[in-house]
């Protein structure tokens, strides 16, 4: 009975700790693509263009699985991780770049915290 009550109190941490990174990650992305945007529409910054590949990864990928990861925890997380892989098999110059990475972490926290909440919910039953 201890180890299901240490599992969800885990579970519970690596929520806490998903949720809020998470949402910090989403809220500074959301800055700099809506600065960038508005820059570019009012002609003092650079012109939009065509996107690449690579923003689409990053930090569009990792917006879009933030935003699933607080209704649905696992998606959420595999998004937000499949988007940073696949930015970084586009730009391996920026592997393991910490700003880059900071910002999509919060994806690995969801699956672990998905995983242990699962684990949990097949132990009560």
């Amino acid at each position: 009975m201890k180890n299901m009550k240490d599992t969800k109190r885990i579970a519970t941490i690596i929520s806490w700790i998903a949720r809020i990174w998470g949402t910090l990650s989403l809220v500074f992305m959301l800055f700099f693509v809506g600065a960038h945007l508005i820059s570019s529409i009012t002609g003092k910054g650079e012109a939009l263009g065509h996107p690449s590949i690579s923003f689409v990864f990053f930090p569009v990928s990792i917006i879009i699985g933030l935003i699933v990861a607080f209704k649905w925890e696992g998606l959420g997380g595999l998004i937000t991780i499949a988007g940073i892989i696949g930015f970084h098999l586009l730009r391996p110059d920026l592997f393991l770049s910490p700003m880059i990475d900071g910002l999509a972490a919060p994806g690995i926290f969801y699956i672990f915290y998905w995983v242990l909440s699962k684990d949990f919910s097949n132990k009560t039953t």
